[in-house]
């Protein structure tokens, strides 16, 4: 009987996270090694080295209870890289041009919460929307790194729901990180699932609804710029470190791109996936008054 995948989660109350490896099917709390999924886990052994501890001493390790809350799989990485129109319908129903070249922007490390946490709509906000995307953990660091040899500068593979605040965004002047950046804006889960458990990350499955209605449905085969190319471009313009996270862009659907535009509300319950890396569910709450 096949193993499966090994996948790396974090578990406990926010801010309190443990590392957890789901592995040959038991859920296990592998804090006991020592080392949290941050830039010094995947700057030494990384998914390599838990593989081997896993192998040596798995079964001896302590279960991780059901029910227990899921937290961001890595980390609090030093930033995210995100990729905006790398989808050509996505480009399109926004009324932009298919770039030439990718268009990166910065999201907030602080936007970083568990991938079933509830969505906080900021106090001023109108026009929350959402972005099922594939993130790219960085396993090694990239400067300058060839296009052939950027695949193994990936450790692993995520599900990001990369929520935008529009009219923070569009309309009130400056670059895109004010409407990307609110907190619980950068939900990430349930796992990271090793670059080598994943066939083919150009040809996984995505989609996302809300309230039940199917919003997205698209395949990482329609990004302008896969993972790999992509490692490779952002390396020269900035140092990659271990545990920096890439996320590659939407395929069409969103609130954005509707006639008449639709965006979220409180009580919405907003839920997506990615082939083989899992699912996550948000529901959006008004943000609390100080």
């Amino acid at each position: 009987m096949s193993a499966g995948p090994l996948r790396l989660f974090r578990f406990g109350p926010p801010g309190e996270e443990r590392p957890g490896a789901e592995w040959r099917r038991e859920r296990l709390d592998v804090s006991g090694f020592g080392e949290d999924y941050d830039e010094g886990f995947f700057a030494r052994e990384g998914v390599a080295g838990l593989r081997r501890r896993l192998e040596a001493t798995g079964a001896a390790l302590p279960r991780v209870p059901t029910g227990v809350r899921l937290g961001p799989p890595i980390c609090r990485p030093s930033k995210i890289i995100c990729v905006g129109l790398n989808y050509r319908d996505h480009a399109r129903e926004t009324g932009a041009a298919v770039p030439a070249e990718p268009v990166l922007f910065c999201k907030a490390t602080t936007a970083i919460s568990g991938p079933f946490d509830p969505l906080v709509l900021p106090r001023e906000a109108t026009k929350v929307d959402w972005e099922v995307e594939l993130g790219v953990v960085v396993g090694r660091r990239a400067r300058y790194v060839a296009p052939g040899e950027a695949a193994g500068h990936i450790a692993g593979y995520l599900l990001h729901n990369d929520y935008s605040e529009r009219a923070f965004q569009l309309e009130r002047g400056g670059q895109w990180v004010k409407g990307k950046s609110c907190d619980t804006f950068a939900p990430l889960g349930p796992w990271l699932v090793p670059a080598d458990d994943v066939a083919d990350p150009s040809a996984l499955a995505m989609w996302l609804s809300v309230n039940g209605e199917l919003r997205q449905r698209g395949t990482t085969a329609d990004m302008v710029f896969g993972p790999a190319f992509l490692v490779a471009y952002i390396s020269r313009f900035m140092t990659l470190l271990p545990g920096d996270l890439i996320s590659t862009g939407t395929p069409a659907g969103v609130g954005l791109g509707m006639s008449p535009p639709v965006y979220l509300q409180a009580g919405d319950v907003i839920e997506c996936g990615i082939e083989g890396l899992g699912e996550m569910r948000q529901v959006a709450v008004e943000e609390e008054a100080p």
